[in-house]
């Protein structure tokens, strides 16, 4: 891994493997549409000057390719992409546009440029199983409906072909719910529990949403699994990986144990909800672990506290 390209990497996970892989790399490519002044990757105060930030679109294909053709890359991480759910539901032509065509233009360029890339792993989501049976497992149907989600099914599929009838040395995430110190996106449900409960103000749960079950990953660990699928790219590439931590808890239960560890004297409001979701969504992640040396090693409980006490100091 010398010369990397990596694509959301401004973002919360992108942020997080650009720290982790600094020092290993010879330079590091970072394109992003916008520069926002709090970004995960400046509360994590990530500075090196491997680091090359560039403003671009994804779905500029001529922006792409040139540079390919310029910093000859040999390790791409594709994390860029529209995720915000209700913002996805209200504009789906921009959706398409960056998380297929982006996906599209990136792996075109990284096929022209073939003789250069050893490993491509590209994001895609557990949301793309849908109402499917659970546990989630790699080999259950794609069964996605919302526009963000049914984006991120093209991006897997897309990603699949390009394996398949190019022999690119591409390998797919199907991450759970990650969280964290430094998410700025507080549409999440964690970092906007503690940032209420830290200013004393109730958190928020939508009604009909409480006992849904979820399963959420520990960014560190999560940046484990992508650097294990990358290290064993020769027997991980061509197929898709499940990463999930295998904790499953229902919403209600989360929220109430945030309240317990930041301020017990606060309850659950409920707030009507304007739109649909899986009421259950938990995955298998024992083939990567079949695959790799990979293991969660973050208990829900340690995770939460770590991030707790990011967000005091920043509150």
């Amino acid at each position: 891994m010398k010369n990397v390209l990596i694509t959301g990497g401004m973002g919360f996970l992108g942020s997080y493997i650009i720290k982790r892989i600094i020092p290993q790399v010879e330079t590091l490519t970072i394109v992003t549409k916008n520069f926002r002044q709090k970004t995960t990757f400046s509360l994590l105060n990530i500075n090196s000057n491997k680091i090359n930030i560039v403003k671009g679109n994804i779905e500029d294909f001529n922006f792409i390719e040139s540079l390919f053709k310029k910093h000859k890359f040999d390790t791409v991480f594709h994390l860029g992409a529209s995720s915000l759910v209700k913002k996805c539901q209200s504009d789906p032509k921009s959706t398409f546009n960056t998380n297929i065509m982006g996906t599209v233009n990136i792996l075109e360029a990284s096929r022209i440029y073939k003789k250069h890339i050893k490993s491509i792993i590209v994001s895609s989501t557990d949301k793309l199983y849908g109402n499917g049976p659970l546990p989630y497992q790699e080999n259950n149907p794609l069964n996605s409906r919302g526009i963000y989600e049914v984006s991120k099914s093209c991006t897997d599929l897309i990603s699949q072909s390009y394996y398949y009838n190019y022999n690119l040395p591409i390998v797919i995430t199907r991450c759970s719910n990650l969280y964290g110190s430094a998410d700025v996106n507080f549409s999440r449900i964690i970092p906007n529990t503690i940032k209420l409960l830290l200013k004393g103000e109730s958190p928020i749960i939508w009604k009909g949403s409480e006992d849904a079950i979820r399963e959420f990953l520990y960014v560190e660990d999560a940046v484990d699994g992508y650097l294990e699928l990358i290290k064993n790219i020769q027997t991980t590439k061509g197929q898709s990986f499940n990463i999930g931590s295998e904790y499953k808890i229902t919403i209600k239960d989360l929220v109430n144990m945030l309240i317990f560890k930041i301020n017990k004297n606060l309850s659950i409001k409920y707030k009507t909800k304007d739109f649909l979701e899986v009421p259950h969504s938990y995955s298998d992640s024992s083939k990567i672990k079949n695959h790799t040396k990979w293991e969660p090693k973050t208990k829900l409980s340690d995770g939460l506290n770590n991030t707790i006490q990011f967000y005091k100091n920043q509150i």
